[in-house]
């Protein structure tokens, strides 16, 4: 669901999914047969291949995206959601993303994207700094705002894109789903 969720740009097929998932495509077919039963996925016919989506006219996707984009938070993650939670009331989102995220590996910095109203800007800058002196890496923030996120997403940036496909999403799980909701229910309006 994740990888359909931001395939902003992309029609996948079952052995795309397959693939892309590291699964074997009988396996992809059952899991997007039984999402798409569930009204959860959308498929197209394009020639003798089907392409999924996700289908945002159904009540429960809201709800099942939730869940799948709930990360499983371990080792220096889970410190990090603690070191960060001063912030999680004046920003309506925070993700990680980059070498941060990767478990396997020791990460020089901590990348890290936060929504944020504009309003806000001042205090998200004194906490910010408050947390900088705990945390045993650099941070590099990105700001963004929810119009920012939105039109990011529309131009198709590519490095928005690349955060949202491989990120970590502490907090804000439902501003992001809103926010590419907006963006695919705008793409189909436009589509002849």
């Amino acid at each position: 669901l994740r990888l359909l969720l931001t395939a902003f740009d992309k029609q996948y097929s079952i052995n795309n999914v397959a693939k892309e998932c590291g699964l074997a495509p009988n396996g992809a077919y059952k899991i997007l047969k039984k999402f798409e039963e569930e009204g959860i996925l959308k498929a197209k016919h394009i020639a003798n291949i089907k392409s999924y989506s996700i289908n945002f006219d159904d009540e429960k996707t809201d709800n099942i995206l939730e869940l799948a984009l709930m990360p499983n938070l371990e080792g220096r993650i889970k410190y990090r959601l603690e070191d960060f939670k001063g912030l999680k009331e004046i920003t309506k989102a925070c993700i990680l993303f980059g070498s941060y995220t990767d478990l396997k590996k020791e990460p020089h910095d901590l990348d890290i994207l936060f929504v944020i109203d504009k309003g806000n800007f001042k205090q998200y800058k004194k906490k910010l700094a408050d947390i900088e002196d705990i945390v045993p890496a650099k941070i590099h923030d990105v700001l963004q705002t929810e119009e920012d996120l939105k039109n990011n997403i529309a131009n198709k940036d590519n490095v928005i894109l690349e955060i949202l496909r491989t990120c970590i999403i502490l907090w804000g799980i439902k501003t992001i789903i809103k926010v590419m909701k907006n963006f695919y229910q705008r793409e189909n309006k436009e589509m002849p």
